[in-house]
């Protein structure tokens, strides 16, 4: 396999304008001029490369152009036969003979060195190319793929610290890229991410890790991350705490979203008493749509609207306007949060209405994200037009129970009228143990 760095040209066989482009590039390689000539090339190729033949005709009206020795070079490298990908070794050669300064080339003699088997000119190659443009990303991100290729791990992890060193962005590709090629976390972290790294590498490593279940690693990377006082966005520490999330390691990203708390990274809205479980309870902070925040699920038969300005108390309230009569299930808002098993607790709500219709309003709704025939219970309904007026149930989580989904949720009507239209207000929305005592 090739590393393409160079930006490739390809001329389909079956292009009917062919024969028509080959006679255009020829006779402009004849009055044009080599620079011309490979403009011009390039231009009639409509694909990924130039037929090898016009090149040698290129090369036969100038032959010290460099830049038609290593796109021949290029062209030989596709093909399986020996001769040709020897050949292709004495174009990139030939190429770097003429003009030794330009990394492409030094790349391209590496690949075609690659489809040899000849290791010690890939690295000569690749040596040279890192000499003569070391503040690419790219360059490094090639090098250390090759590097792996040819069995030099040693120097692909250098390649790819570096890297990282320079362009953060890459983490992700390269911790994928290094957990299947060495399948070490603690390598990694050590020859890749090393102990001077910052913090947005090293939470992108957690999230790399997570995704491939290696979670010890994750949790690793979490805990130097913590102790290092570094500061970091949300976004950063996100994807790792959503892979948390969906795996149902409710504790640990519980421990993770709570020192986000306390450092400041997420800030828990001014009215969230003590003792509540639902975060943003009273929606005066946008929510994070991640987390153990608010999360929306888009429809395009509900608008959602988490700033209201006409709550049931502080300055902020949820509403939800049925814009369209329907008469599907719908859960539009929803908060997953952790929670004790077997345990007793009581949600409770502030919610309005106006003009609702169906008989089958919106209401609060519990279950067990992980077992919905678990446990699972609803307030009651609210239909027509209402003031602020209180909600509330009781339920206890099941055995096996860690974590409940609280939501926004209108079943569908089964009886006259049944499709829903108007809108609804939700506010100070929390969910409280009814011993505290045995849930801490």
């Amino acid at each position: 396999m090739r590393v393409a760095v160079t930006k490739s040209f390809e001329f389909p066989l079956s292009s009917p304008g062919r024969a028509e482009a080959f006679l255009a590039l020829a006779a402009l390689l004849a009055f044009g001029g080599s620079a011309e000539a490979l403009k011009i090339a390039r231009v009639a190729s409509l694909g990924k490369s130039l037929e090898a033949s016009a090149v040698r005709k290129g090369l036969a009206l100038d032959p010290d152009n460099a830049d038609l020795h290593d796109r021949l070079s290029q062209l030989e490298g596709d093909s399986l036969s020996a001769s040709n990908l020897a050949d292709s070794v004495a174009q990139a050669r030939r190429a770097n003979v003429l003009n030794p300064n330009k990394y492409a080339y030094w790349l391209d003699l590496a690949s075609a060195c690659e489809s040899l088997g000849d290791s010690a000119c890939v690295e000569q190659a690749l040596d040279r190319a890192l000499v003569l443009c070391p503040m690419a990303p790219r360059v490094w991100w090639a090098a250390g793929n090759q590097y792996l290729r040819i069995n030099q791990p040693d120097k692909a992890a250098r390649c790819f610290q570096r890297l990282l060193w320079m362009n953060p962005e890459y983490a992700g590709p390269t911790f994928d890229l290094t957990l299947r090629a060495y399948g070490d976390p603690e390598m990694i972290y050590q020859k890749v991410v090393g102990d001077g790294a910052g913090a947005q590498q090293v939470l992108a490593f957690a999230d790399v890790m997570s995704a491939n279940d290696q979670f010890d690693a994750a949790q690793q990377a979490w805990r130097r991350v913590e102790g290092s006082g570094a500061k970091f966005s949300f976004a950063a520490a996100q994807p790792y705490l959503e892979h948390l999330l969906r795996r149902g390691r409710y504790q640990e990203a519980q421990s993770i979203w709570l020192q986000l708390e306390r450092q400041g990274v997420i800030g828990a809205p001014a009215n969230d008493q003590r003792g509540n479980l639902v975060f943003n309870g009273g929606f005066e902070a946008p929510p994070l749509n991640a987390g153990f925040d608010w999360r929306l699920q888009p429809s395009p038969y509900v608008s959602v609207d988490f700033a209201d300005a006409s709550p049931h108390e502080g300055l902020h309230c949820l509403r939800v306007d049925f814009p369209v009569s329907q008469n599907n299930e719908f859960e539009p808002v929803y908060q997953v949060l952790p929670v004790v098993a077997g345990h007793t607790y009581t949600l409770a709500a502030y919610v309005r209405t106006n003009e609702v219709t169906s008989d089958s309003g919106p209401r609060l709704k519990v279950v067990d994200p992980d077992c919905s025939t678990c446990m699972s219970a609803f307030t009651e309904s609210t239909t027509g037009t209402t003031g602020w007026h209180a909600v509330s149930v009781k339920f206890t989580t099941g055995k096996q129970t860690r974590a409940i989904r609280v939501s926004v949720w209108r079943p569908r009507s089964r009886t006259f009228p049944m499709d829903i239209w108007g809108s609804f207000w939700l506010d100070d929305v929390s969910i409280r143990s009814i011993n505290p005592s045995l849930a801490e």
